[in-house]
């Protein structure tokens, strides 16, 4: 609910006119969100915070809205480096002339003061985009996984009830938009499956918060609110008017941007953040939880798409509509439920089996598609050694080898049972190894599909040298000769000859998917 039309304020703001000379601001444009208003002024932005008073913001005052104002700005610093300039007040004048800044006059709202970026260093502005490669992904990866750990962790902020809260609040909502804008039937059966979810999960929730995932996170973590500048991300606008949605489950924060990616059609980008965030965190326990935070996420983004339409008018309006029925779709596609496969990628170091490994990951559903887990990763974690680091080899033993190896079927073992598709990726040289991951499946009674990729010596070589951002530590011709004395005993798994295009490899590991399991529900990315 809008409490204050703030009317007298947003007109002054548009005016080019109330900007200073030396900004030579001829135009100001205006863009809108259900609790702020921007209006770009040349190289600067303000924000005005709305005047809303709703069950999880608060912004009815205009002392609610300047506090709200310092601590965005001071969340600024740490997600978005140098981006905020400050907060002013917006004052009154005696004549009734709205300013900013100075001591003349009543101050009656604030505004944050920002550096203005261009259009095409917002994500938002430019996915999907062909020239967004699976390294900028990877890069996303690395610095949200980097301020996650950094992050101040809470113990008690988190937990099954808060999560039933959220859902419980947002469905509430959503049906005062039954049967306008959503299928009432449709939403029942969603909170139906989300309820049963948090109640089947509620004890990994809850211990998501004693084991330290539970941070002060950004908490709005969608691609309209990351820039690329200078070649770092810049996670602007983040939440600090709610401590139910900073103070948050990393992996929530996670969903929020896995669920973007997935709108956008990008699915097999989000695999590849995805994964990677996952061996920076070191956080698979907690992958059971995504398909439901990610609903969580499309559902809220449907109530806030909602609540516009009640402020807009015309093809805004409808664009609204649209949009609010589409993240609701996509809230139910993630409570859809899949089986689960499990699939092992074997071969011996620059086969390829890496890259099939990577390329077939975002096909599985649910979104962002399957776990991809690797021996090079877990050596290096077990290890406490940084993946993007070298590994002692002093320590690559028979003995570690063996751990590694368990350690894969063990974490394969709780995805699997979590009800997603996992993927193995490892050198499975041994064939003992080979013999213990098909009977994993066929204890836990799914689909089971192995690939063997191999390639001529010189093309491995070629692959091993050229390596960019790789765990594996293997890349020179005398680290790959010292594999060829390794015993592979008779391979059976399907072999793929990896020596074509990456499209015909592609190709023919999906082929080869499809027949080893013809019900595999492939999502066509």
């Amino acid at each position: 609910m809008i409490v204050d039309s703030q009317k007298e304020i947003i007109e002054a703001l548009k005016n080019p006119k109330l900007y200073p000379a030396k900004w030579n601001v001829k135009e100001v444009q205006v863009e809108q969100s259900h609790i702020a208003i921007l209006f770009m002024a040349g190289d600067y932005v303000f924000k005005l915070k709305r005047a809303v008073l709703m069950t999880d913001v608060d912004l009815s005052t205009p002392q609610k809205r300047r506090l709200s104002c310092v601590q965005e700005m001071k969340r600024s610093t740490i997600y978005a480096p140098n981006l905020v300039l400050g907060v002013r007040s917006v004052r009154k004048l005696k004549n009734g002339r709205i300013c900013i800044g100075g001591k003349a006059g009543e101050e009656v709202d604030t505004i944050i003061v920002m550096h203005r970026f261009q259009k095409n260093e917002i994500l938002g502005n430019i996915l999907p985009n062909q020239s967004f490669s699976r390294f900028e992904a990877m890069d996303l990866a690395e610095q949200l996984s980097e301020l996650h750990s950094k992050a101040k962790t809470f113990r008690s902020k988190w937990g099954a009830q808060t999560v039933q809260n959220i859902i419980l609040d947002t469905e509430r909502v959503l049906g005062c938009f039954c049967p306008y804008i959503f299928e009432r039937k449709k939403l029942d059966t969603l909170m139906k499956r989300l309820l049963k979810n948090v109640f089947i999960h509620s004890r990994l929730i809850d211990l998501r918060s004693k084991s330290g995932h539970v941070k002060k996170c950004h908490g709005e973590l969608l691609l309209s609110n990351i820039a690329k500048k200078e070649g770092r991300y810049l996670f602007f606008s983040p939440i600090e008017y709610n401590d139910r949605s900073e103070s948050i489950d990393t992996l929530y924060d996670l969903a929020y941007l896995l669920m973007d990616f997935e709108m956008r059609g990008m699915r097999k980008l989000a695999n590849i953040l995805f994964n990677h965030y996952l061996a920076y965190m070191n956080d698979v326990e907690g992958y059971p939880l995504l398909p439901l935070y990610q609903s969580i996420r499309a559902m809220t983004r449907a109530a806030i798409c909602a609540k516009r339409t009640l402020i807009l008018t015309g093809t805004e309006r409808k664009e609204a509509i649209k949009k609010a029925r589409r993240y609701f779709d996509y809230a139910y596609e993630f409570m859809t439920q899949y089986p689960p496969v499990l699939i092992a990628c074997g071969g011996l170091s620059g086969s390829g089996k890496s890259r099939v490994a990577r390329e077939i990951g975002g096909f599985f559903n649910p979104a962002p598609g399957a776990v991809i887990l690797r021996d090079d990763i877990v050596k290096k974690q077990i290890n406490g050694c940084p993946i993007d680091q070298h590994f002692d080899k002093a320590f690559d033993t028979p003995v570690i080898e063996k751990v590694v190896y368990d350690i894969l079927r063990q974490e394969a073992k709780k995805a699997l049972l979590s009800g997603c598709t996992v993927i193995v990726d490892a050198l499975f040289y041994d064939e003992s190894e080979r013999q213990k991951i098909e009977e994993l499946a066929h204890e836990l009674k799914i689909p089971f599909v192995s690939l063997w990729m191999d390639a001529p010596f010189e093309i491995r070589l070629e692959r091993v040298q050229s390596r960019k951002r790789n765990p594996s530590d293997v890349r020179t011709e005398e680290d790959l000769e010292k594999q060829l004395s390794l015993e592979t005993g008779k391979v059976t798994w399907p072999k793929i000859i990896t020596d074509k295009s990456r499209d015909e490899t592609l190709h023919n590991a999906l082929e080869l998917l499809k027949k080893q399991c013809p019900k595999c529900v492939l999502n066509n990315i």
